[in-house]
């Protein structure tokens, strides 16, 4: 749970350091906040009495040994008033983590919609000291995807998920990202964020994202909302995200990949190992989308275009033969498009999934990236 903005809501904040028996509770003043980052505790704690629910908001000026002193973690948000349409503005909130040396140049990582701004779980491989996303060298910034439909009921786009990162930026007052990293729908908010305003870009790295969505993959995800649909109007919403979610899963990894892992001497076999599966995949989705949020999203995807003229600063296009729903293809037309741009093609098991299951090839990756971009 994020701070609070809205003081006009009476409530107490309770301060506990390590080891800490009994919290001191403060009242939750613009002043009282400050004071609380000062603080020599290690994590600051903050309760919200009528909410019941904790955020650890900071990590301040007592480490672990095995962090370096200056590396501080924020996890917040901010309101912003979103332009929708022109003319017409609606109040959003825009929650965002940010870990790393107070100094050190910022690198973004986003990733496809059911990613949110805890990258430290989602891409846990790539994350940590010593590793390519490192915070200890870099301060790491993420955010979570904006997933409402506006008034008028249309989707929420890329090219406003970049605004509502441009806002976090300079809430957070950073004037240039050195490097962008964006994987599936990060890659193309990325995309959409470098034709916005490349010059506050140093280099996108864009994996599994093209600049506009491949109709046999907007095929495949009208079918799935149309199932959430469907699950909605029977009463039946989380079934609905359920087996969206499952049809959705057979389309990020190849059918080799499922012929290897579900292999079994009987049908039933097969049949028993694949419902657990697509079970368990559910209802760790169920437990942080509802209908709006997936359907908003996936439709964001396929009402995605960019125009790569307008992308005017210099962009690595990641690529992998067995990806189903960015082929490699679409990504070589993109990148005779683009003014300033490379392509790397891999050769995966994983298709769609590969950002997340090629650990040795993105690390070295992002590591010559970061050394180049983020480091000079």
């Amino acid at each position: 749970m994020d701070l609070p903005r809205d003081e006009s809501i009476p409530r107490q904040y309770s301060i506990s350091g390590v080891g800490a028996q009994n919290p001191t509770f403060l009242p939750a003043s613009a002043a009282a906040q400050d004071a609380l980052l000062s603080l020599p505790i290690h994590i600051v704690q903050l309760w919200s009495i009528d909410m019941n629910q904790p955020a650890v908001i900071v990590n301040t000026a007592r480490p672990s040994p095995r962090v370096r002193k200056s590396r501080q973690l924020e996890t917040g948000g901010m309101w912003h008033d979103m332009v929708w349409r022109p003319g017409r503005r609606q109040r959003v909130r825009l929650l965002y983590r940010i870990e790393g040396p107070a100094d050190a140049p910022v690198v973004l990582a986003a990733g496809g919609i059911s990613a949110d701004r805890r990258v430290d779980q989602w891409w846990a491989d790539l994350y940590g000291e010593g590793r390519a996303l490192d915070p200890s060298r870099q301060r790491i910034l993420s955010i979570d995807w904006l997933g409402q439909r506006w008034p008028d009921e249309s989707t929420v786009t890329t090219a406003q998920q970049a605004q509502a990162l441009l806002a976090v930026l300079d809430h957070l007052g950073i004037q240039r990202l050195p490097l962008f990293v964006g994987a599936s729908y990060g890659a193309m908010v990325g995309l959409a964020f470098a034709a916005i305003c490349p010059e506050r870009l140093g280099r996108l790295l864009a994996i599994s994202g093209a600049h506009c969505p491949h109709p046999m993959a907007v095929a495949r995800r009208m079918i799935q909302r149309d199932i959430i649909r469907l699950g909605v109007s029977a009463g039946e919403e989380r079934l609905g995200i359920t087996l969206a979610r499952a049809l959705a899963l057979t389309t990020y990894r190849p059918a080799s990949l499922f012929g290897e892992r579900f292999q079994h001497a009987e049908p039933a076999g097969i049949l028993h190992q694949l419902d657990g599966y697509f079970q368990a995949q559910g209802r760790r989705l169920v437990g942080r989308f509802d209908a709006e949020r997936y359907l908003s999203l996936s439709e964001s995807l396929d009402r995605h275009q960019v125009d790569p003229a307008r992308v005017r600063c210099p962009v690595t296009l990641v690529g992998v033969r067995s990806d189903e729903l960015v082929p490699v293809e679409q990504l070589q037309t993109l990148q005779q498009a683009l003014p300033q741009a490379e392509l790397r093609v891999i050769q995966s098991a994983y298709g769609h999934d590969a950002f997340l299951k090629e650990v040795d090839f993105f690390s070295q990756l992002l590591a010559g990236l970061v050394a180049a971009e983020v480091s000079a």
